[in-house]
């Protein structure tokens, strides 16, 4: 039974996976042909915004970043008692009062607000948002989520801040795109 049982869960995660890198394909084809059609100004404007950048958040853009990350952010610390009681396990959650099923909706909401508003402003920013929460959880000790959901936006202002200063080529006006720096600061974590 045992067997049956893990079986069906490892062919529910490759089948997961197996969907999830089909639909990465089907994203990959729509983008190659838009790109293919677009101007060449305008490609190169794609693959800059795709190396992920900082700089784009201009005075008049910034009231607009502040708003939705701020309400991401007060979104999650919302969801850090039903955290907390995930840890514990879905059964004992849901015997707490958890509601299983709308919590989820509403971490994947939040973290939706939250990805979406920093991958429009600065481009897809690779590995601080893998990275930090682990880097978090190692510097607390804890995984209580009452501790670990600010320091892990401390932590994760400090790394991204950290990169942009990196990227600045001293003595040169150049700077290095900010997706060159993350993983190497972010992936050995």
């Amino acid at each position: 039974a045992l067997i049956i049982y893990f079986s069906r869960k490892v062919k529910s995660n490759v089948m997961l996976l197996i969907i999830g890198i089909m639909i990465g394909y089907l994203a990959s084809s729509a983008i190659s042909i838009l790109n293919y059609h677009a101007a060449a100004d305008k490609v190169h404007q794609y693959v800059m915004w795709g190396m992920g950048d900082f700089t784009e958040i201009s005075v008049n853009k910034l009231p607009y970043f502040a708003a939705f990350t701020s309400a991401g952010i007060i979104y999650a610390l919302f969801l850090i008692k039903p955290l907390n009681a995930l840890l514990l396990g879905e059964m004992y959650a849901s015997n707490l009062g958890v509601n299983i099923r709308r919590i989820r909706i509403a971490i994947l909401l939040c973290t939706g607000i939250l990805i979406a508003t920093i991958t429009a402003f600065c481009g897809p920013i690779s590995f601080i948002g893998l990275a930090v929460p682990h880097i978090s959880r190692l510097i607390l000790g804890t995984s209580n989520h009452k501790q670990l959901v600010p320091v892990t936006i401390f932590a994760g202002a400090c790394i991204a801040l950290l990169c942009n200063i990196l990227t600045v080529v001293p003595g040169s006006s150049s700077i290095v795109p900010l997706n060159a720096v993350t993983p190497v600061i972010c992936a050995p974590i």
